[in-house]
């Protein structure tokens, strides 16, 4: 009697032991909440593909929340507060994830510590980009441009974006004299670049690509690892003399901190597979992206490492920002 009470209970136990990893797994029909921190442009784009390939391979109810302002950080800080089932998910950034927490000591939460990193969905490029006007047609001529008396201007969409601050370590790897223009938005920077009122600017391809395309802006380096599939003559930084620069606009996938590993791998499969195959392969890179999906153990090392990077930009460039 004793010795088939004892089996029922370890079998008892085996099964529960089997089951505590599927309770981890997010049902079909579960609802799970997709936040972002803008309305329209981009990150609106990535959330609505994100939650669609949910949809499609987990059967999850998955839908898009918009909570706009403050950078991002209203919606940023609602997912580090939220339950960390897997039920309620962001889609963060460089902008988001990487340059804001090392430019704003105020903010309601703790990027290192109140968030889980599920997967990266793509990659926005930034081109170093003068007028075509301007007599440099490599990096190394620009730079020998720019040592004259009073030296160079450079743009940006705004103090604290991620293309002001590219703008900062080109400065200060090369020790140029170069004064900062912040502009409300990439527009008003590219017509002043046009116009030779700025003499570069570190954007994202997609802003300046048509300007690059329509023969008004030269590309001369892209920030990415490798060549661009759209600008095949356009070297990288590292080829054209500056090694060790790449920068990107990544755009990726949280959860809160504590999320169930099984959890996140659940979700980052879906999510990485959704990336990877039509249409959501197409979807990213019609919006100016390079499509390039990294499960939760690169994406968090790369991301730790980008917040890192511009921490330590800020605080030898001396930016500030009000909080």
């Amino acid at each position: 009697m004793r010795r088939a009470f004892a089996s029922l209970i370890l079998s008892a136990t085996a099964l529960a032991a089997l089951a505590t990893p599927a309770a981890a797994q997010l049902e079909p029909g579960r609802v799970v909440r997709v936040q972002v921190g803008y309305t329209g442009g981009s990150f609106d784009a990535i959330g609505r593909i994100v939650a669609e390939g949910l949809r499609e391979r987990l059967g999850l109810n998955a839908i898009v929340e918009n909570k706009p302002g403050a950078g991002g950080s209203i919606a940023s800080d609602y997912v580090a507060k939220a339950t960390n089932d897997g039920t309620v998910i962001l889609i963060g950034g460089a902008g988001t994830h990487g340059v804001t927490p090392a430019l704003r000591r105020n903010l309601p939460f703790d990027a290192a510590r109140d968030f889980t990193a599920i997967a990266r969905v793509g990659e926005f490029p930034n081109a170093m980009t003068v007028s075509a006007a301007l007599p440099v047609r490599t990096v190394q001529q620009f730079i020998a441009l720019a040592r004259r008396p009073g030296g160079v201007n450079f743009g940006s969409s705004g103090t604290g974006t991620s293309i002001h601050l590219t703008g900062e370590l080109f400065r200060l790897r090369t020790g140029l004299e170069m004064t900062h223009v912040p502009y409300r938005g990439s527009g008003p920077a590219v017509l002043d670049l046009q116009a030779d009122r700025i003499q570069v600017i570190f954007d994202n391809l997609p802003n300046v690509f048509g300007g690059i395309q329509g023969g008004t802006l030269r590309a001369l380096a892209v920030t990415s690892r490798e060549r661009l599939p759209n600008l095949p003559d356009v070297p990288t930084m590292a080829e054209a003399g500056m090694p060790d620069f790449v920068v990107s606009s990544w755009v990726g996938v949280f959860g809160p901190a504590g999320m169930n590993p099984r959890t996140v791998e659940q979700l980052s499969a879906a999510i990485m597979d959704t990336v990877r195959t039509e249409p959501g392969r197409t979807r990213v890179a019609n919006l100016g992206a390079q499509p390039s999906p990294a499960g939760a153990a690169e994406f968090d090392a790369m991301w730790r490492a980008d917040m890192r990077r511009w921490a330590e930009v800020v605080q030898a460039a001396k930016v500030e920002v009000d909080d």
